[in-house]
């Protein structure tokens, strides 16, 4: 029965879910994500309730980088755990047929919510470990592009997806999908990797200074690509008048 569900699973997440559309390290966290959702069906746990536990997963994260330091290397498996729930909660919508866009709301909202604090949490546990106010600048610098750089897509898509109606067009409201997509994963996965170095590189400061700027660098230049591109196609797409 497992291995049926699980063989159903991958089946319905090969089109959603594939290397084409994920970054390499979402793309194993997914396929990781498929051989744990069964535990879940048999728990008969909706979507919305794991998208709730894993909420607080991700808090469990942030709690532990930032006030347990002698705990930081769980709190970075704590929040690649929230990443793969993350995965789940989908996982368990599509193989019952049971998502709605609530559902899809509470998770982008948390999502956005876990990325940004863990990335705050990251930046002070650096400036404790380093004391580098240069660290504290560029970490907080590239923590609030990256809330901008969220605000940004979900603003885009909507207001695309308004003007497509009012004026009867096709424009693609996710242009990151579309344009500079690989570069934008391989910026996700230089940040995932650094994410995980610094689990090895609490004794070596020099090593951690190195990912830790890595980090921040690609969550700055991903975010700065992210925004110009598009202001880009926002003249492109939405020069409609509202009616």
């Amino acid at each position: 029965m497992y291995f049926k569900i699980i063989k159903k699973i991958y089946s319905i997440n090969s089109k959603p879910r594939n290397i084409s559309n994920q970054c390499i390290i979402d793309f194993i966290l997914s396929k990781f994500s498929i051989l744990l959702t069964p535990f879940f069906l048999n728990l008969r746990l909706t979507p919305n309730q794991i998208t709730i536990f894993n909420f607080f997963v991700g808090l469990s994260s942030i709690y532990l980088i930032t006030f347990k330091h002698e705990y930081f290397q769980y709190g970075i498996l704590c929040f690649f755990s929230f990443m793969v729930l993350d995965h789940i909660d989908g996982n368990v919508a599509r193989y019952r047929k049971v998502g709605s866009f609530l559902g899809r709301f509470i998770d982008a909202l948390f999502d956005a919510i876990i990325f940004g604090l863990f990335f705050a949490s990251i930046t002070l546990y650096s400036f404790y470990l380093t004391e580098s106010l240069n660290l504290l600048i560029f970490g907080t610098f590239s923590t609030i592009l990256l809330l901008v750089d969220i605000f940004i897509l979900d603003k885009f898509s909507a207001l695309v997806r308004w003007s497509n109606k009012q004026n009867k067009q096709n424009k693609t409201p996710y242009i990151r999908k579309t344009k500079l997509f690989r570069f934008f994963a391989s910026l996700r996965d230089i940040i995932y990797l650094g994410v995980i170095s610094l689990i090895f590189f609490t004794e070596n400061l020099e090593y951690f200074k190195i990912s830790i700027i890595i980090i921040f660098l690609s969550l700055t230049i991903s975010a700065l690509t992210n925004i110009i591109m598009h202001i880009y196609f926002a003249r492109k797409y939405l020069i409609f008048r509202e009616k």
